[in-house]
C-alpha cells in the first residue's frame, strides 16, 4: 500500500513538473518573438487550449496573466523565481539606468541563475521546489571565484533546509545570503531574509577575467595601464589575462563589473512598459525594442 501511495504521489509531482515545463515554454524568447513577428505561436496556442477556459473571450494579455497565475499556483519554476527577483530588484529597489542584470552566467564549472551589478556584483542562486541541493556547495565555491556576495533564493517551504545546508559549509556558507519566496509570490522583507556577507577568499583573477568579452577586457586594460599588450591572436587572451593579474584582485573585480554593466541598454521608460509577467523574458532576451508591438498584440482579442 505504501508503494502504491508513493507511486501515486510521484505521479502527481511528475504531472506538476510536466505542466510547469509546458507553461514555462510560453515565457521564452522563441515564443515571445513568434508572437511579436507573426502574431501567433504554436506553443502559446497549445498552452492556451490546454489550460485556459473560454480563451476567445479574452485578450492575449489576459491569457498571459492567467498562464502566469497558473504557473504560480501549480509549480513555480525557475522563470517565476527569476521574474519575481527582477521585478523586485529593478522595479522596487534599484534603478534600471544604473543597474544591469544577467541570467545564466557561466562561472568556472557552474552557471549562475541571476547576476546583478550595481555598485557591486551579486549572484543569486535559485532553488525552487523542483531543485535539490546536491550541487550547491560546488556552485557556491564557483560563484565566489568571481563575486564576493552570493545569495540563495528559495521557497518558504525550503527556507529551513537552506539554512541547515549552508550551516554545514562553514565560513563560506555563513557568508551566503538567504531570500525567501512567499506563498503570495513576493520576496520576504529583511526580517525573514539574511543579507549576504562579503567573502573574498575564493576570488581569482582568471574567473573574473573570463566573464569579460574581448572588447571589454581590452577597454579595461587600456584604461588601467594606458595600453593593451601586443600579441598574436592565438596568444592574445593569455597575454591580456597575465596583465590583468597585475591589478589588485578587488580593484580588478570592480573594473570588470563596470565593463559588464555597460552592456545594459534598456531605459527606465522601456522597462516600465513591459508587463510584470514578461519582464524577465523581454529583458534577458533583449527584446525591449519590440515592447510597443508586443503590447499592441497583448491588447488584441485572441482568435483561434
Amino acid at each position: 500500500r505504501d508503494d502504491v501511495e508513493s507511486r501515486g504521489l510521484g505521479d502527481v509531482y511528475k504531472r506538476q513538473a510536466d505542466n510547469s515545463r509546458a507553461i514555462n515554454r510560453v515565457f521564452t524568447r522563441k515564443v515571445i518573438s513568434d508572437l511579436v513577428q507573426d502574431g501567433k505561436s504554436d506553443v502559446f496556442d497549445y498552452v492556451v487550449k490546454r489550460y485556459v477556459e473560454n480563451p476567445s473571450e479574452k485578450t492575449h494579455g489576459q491569457l498571459i496573466s492567467e498562464i502566469y497565475a497558473r504557473l504560480n499556483q501549480q509549480q513555480r519554476n525557475e522563470y517565476f523565481y527569476m521574474n519575481t527577483l527582477l521585478n523586485k530588484l529593478l522595479c522596487g529597489i534599484h534603478n534600471v539606468n544604473t543597474t544591469a542584470a544577467f541570467s545564466q552566467v557561466r562561472i568556472e564549472h557552474s552557471i549562475a541563475d541571476f547576476v546583478m551589478i550595481n555598485g557591486e556584483g551579486r549572484v543569486y542562486e535559485i532553488k525552487s521546489d523542483l531543485d535539490n541541493f546536491s550541487r550547491l556547495h560546488n556552485q557556491l565555491q564557483d560563484y565566489f571565484c568571481a563575486f564576493n556576495k552570493v545569495s540563495v533564493l528559495a521557497s518558504i517551504h525550503e527556507q529551513e533546509k537552506v539554512r541547515d545546508v549552508l550551516s554545514s559549509f562553514g565560513e563560506m556558507g555563513n557568508a551566503v545570503g538567504i531570500y525567501v519566496l512567499s506563498e503570495q509570490g513576493t520576496i520576504f522583507s529583511k526580517e525573514r531574509s539574511r543579507e549576504p556577507v562579503e567573502y573574498n577568499v575564493n576570488l581569482r583573477h582568471s574567473s573574473i577575467f573570463k566573464l569579460l568579452r574581448k572588447k571589454e577586457y581590452e577597454n579595461l586594460l587600456k584604461e588601467y595601464f594606458g595600453f593593451v599588450p601586443e600579441a598574436e591572436p592565438v596568444f592574445r587572451f593569455r597575454v591580456c589575462l597575465e596583465k590583468f593579474e597585475e591589478i589588485p584582485i578587488l580593484e580588478a573585480q570592480h573594473l570588470a563589473l563596470q565593463e559588464m554593466k555597460k552592456r545594459s541598454k534598456i531605459t527606465v521608460e522601456q522597462f516600465g512598459k513591459i508587463r510584470p509577467e514578461l519582464k524577465a523574458v523581454v529583458y534577458f532576451s533583449s527584446l525591449e525594442k519590440q515592447t510597443t508591438i508586443l503590447n499592441q498584440l497583448l491588447d488584441t482579442p485572441y482568435r483561434r
